[in-house]
């Protein structure tokens, strides 16, 4: 697919044997090449719509377009070789950590491991590991930290370098000076619309928009400045986490 806005519209969603909507009447644009913050408490609706995006849930027709087209017209596996996904739990397996980044693909256009390990911050302290084919990873990585796990598995969403690259809070294991360091690499990026969704606020406030979700509704949208003036339901999850900062500080 080519880089295009992503308009929705109304898109109502449930779950089969689910009362209630996941999502309901969500409207918004997300614009080409930009960076998209998306927050809410859990259950509020983020990763459903995550879901809907990659093609793991069927959208409904009329609701979803990529540009002019209707995500229920692009083929499957079209959809899925525009994305790049990166989940919360961090999937590792028993091979080479340059096999894991490249997950089965060879890709054809320019990217490389080395420029996907540098964008996830890999040469800090698995860069001697990174280009020896002798080392393989234990079973589920369980040789590594939680951060490392999770730097690799933003590698290999690097690495498939897709025009639309989908983080699901993917950096909850990282310390603040690599969560800085990846987000100032990917806030330079214009070629590629970047969804994130994180619980930590921090790593989406220089988003150029941020959606706040609750109850399967989109309440709030705005910048990080924008959306603290409000005073709504973004400036209470920013309240409660500065204060559980504070107490930990404390």
């Amino acid at each position: 697919l080519p880089l295009e806005d992503i308009n929705i519209r109304y898109l109502d969603f449930n779950y089969e044997n689910s009362k209630g909507h996941a999502l309901s009447q969500v409207c918004t644009t997300i614009p080409k090449g930009s960076f998209i913050g998306i927050v809410g408490k859990p259950g509020s609706g983020k990763s459903t719509l995550f879901k809907l995006l990659i093609g793991l849930q069927e959208s409904p027709a009329k609701a979803i377009y990529f540009g002019n087209q209707d995500i229920s017209d692009i083929p499957l596996s079209k959809l899925r070789n525009s994305i790049a996904y990166v989940p919360t739990q961090s999937y590792l397996l028993s091979t080479t950590i340059e096999d894991n980044i490249k997950f089965g693909k060879e890709i054809p256009v320019h990217t490389s491991v080395e420029v996907a390990a540098k964008k996830a911050d890999l040469y800090r302290d698995l860069g001697k590991l990174l280009h020896n084919d002798l080392h393989t990873l234990a079973e589920e990585g369980h040789d590594l930290s939680g951060g490392q796990k999770q730097r690799i598995n933003m590698a290999r969403g690097f690495y498939k370098n897709a025009p639309y690259l989908l983080l699901d809070d993917c950096f909850s294991a990282l310390d603040a000076v690599t969560v800085n360091t990846i987000l100032d690499t990917l806030h330079t990026v214009n070629d590629q619309t970047i969804l994130c969704i994180s619980q930590r606020l921090e790593v989406i406030e220089k988003a150029d928009k941020i959606i706040v979700f609750d109850e399967g509704h989109i309440v709030e949208e705005g910048t990080h400045d924008a959306l603290l003036n409000r005073n709504g339901l973004y400036r209470t999850l920013y309240d409660a986490q500065k204060g559980e900062a504070h107490s930990e500080k404390a």
